[in-house]
């Protein structure tokens, strides 16, 4: 019996990390839908919420004890809020030239 030959069904390449203004633009653009339906508030009110969270998360890095894995994860939560920060401000941008734009297409 020949055997049947191995073919993957997505022949993709090998694997590539996405890079930091990848994954903005991504989230930016997965977010931007809620701004253009009047849902501004809500969505810098999550986004807030997060930045809290990452606030905290600080404060428990801290309490760890010294070694590696406490650099590592005050690394992780630092570039997080960094983020965070720059999707808000993205977001906000475009929330504002939306807003302008209908300023000046309005009598």
């Amino acid at each position: 019996m020949p055997s049947a030959a191995k073919t993957t069904e997505f022949d993709r390449g090998p694997f590539r990390r996405l890079s930091d203004s990848e994954i903005l633009l991504f989230v930016a653009r997965t977010l931007r839908p809620l701004f253009d339906d009047g849902e501004t508030s809500a969505v810098v009110a999550k986004l807030q919420g997060l930045q809290d969270i990452l606030d905290r998360q600080d404060g428990i890095v801290a309490d760890l004890p010294d070694g590696p894995g406490k650099d590592r994860i005050g690394e992780t939560v630092a570039h997080a809020k960094e983020l965070v920060a720059q999707i808000a401000e993205l977001l906000a941008g475009a929330a504002q030239k939306s807003s302008a734009a209908g300023t000046a297409a309005s009598p």
